[in-house]
């Protein structure tokens, strides 16, 4: 018994997940995802209470799985270059297994009452600032330029990002199946490192 409830919750999970992600919180109701379990709503219910404590968990699963790890990367004890190529590796490959993302991120975080900033918050990973401060040092010692972290991790996020936002225009307008786009994004944890340490690594004035 206790395993057939286990499947249920799974099986919810997984297609709360999926319409989270395709349709955004606002526009994903219980029913559809009800459907998409094949049960019923008053089992969502039963397991989750509300759509919202549904999300919270179906988000905070994800969370810890795949942003929080990229986003403590800036914060590690590495090299500036390392840390660099490893946050563009990581969140490259995050996004290569589930692309949708990016477009479930957005849409949520652009939401006035958004379930995902409060998460975010409250997960702590936007407190730290061992990044700048590591900055910081480096230009101390003349190694880059004055930066903020923020726009750098901004900058390196964007990057990163766009092309899986813009999948479909890519794919269509440069001829690319599956395969060739999923080469062009593998390119881009070179160039764009290469790109933002040129950056920090060129003289004021």
């Amino acid at each position: 018994m206790a395993k057939a409830q286990s499947n249920t919750e799974e099986k919810i999970k997984d297609a709360a997940r999926k319409l989270f992600v395709e349709k955004g919180f606002g526009n994903a109701t219980t029913r559809d995802i009800a459907e998409c379990a094949d049960t019923n709503i008053a089992l969502v219910n039963y397991y989750f209470r509300s759509k919202e404590n549904l999300f919270q968990e179906v988000f905070q699963e994800s969370f810890a799985h795949t942003f929080l790890p990229v986003a403590r990367i800036l914060n590690d004890d590495l090299p500036l270059e390392v840390k660099i190529y490893k946050f563009v590796d990581h969140m490259t490959e995050m996004l290569k297994r589930d692309p949708m993302m990016p477009l479930f991120v957005l849409s949520e975080m652009r939401g006035e009452h958004s379930q995902m900033c409060r998460i975010m918050l409250e997960s702590g990973a936007l407190e730290s600032n061992s990044f700048q401060e590591q900055l910081n040092r480096e230009a101390a010692k003349g190694a880059i330029r004055a930066a903020d972290a923020l726009q750098v991790e901004t900058s390196l996020m964007s990057m990163v990002l766009f092309p899986f936002l813009s999948m479909n225009i890519l794919k269509m307008k440069h001829q690319m199946d599956d395969e060739a786009f999923t080469r062009f994004v593998d390119s881009r944890k070179k160039i764009i490192p290469e790109m933002t340490l040129a950056y920090l690594r060129q003289r004021e004035g």
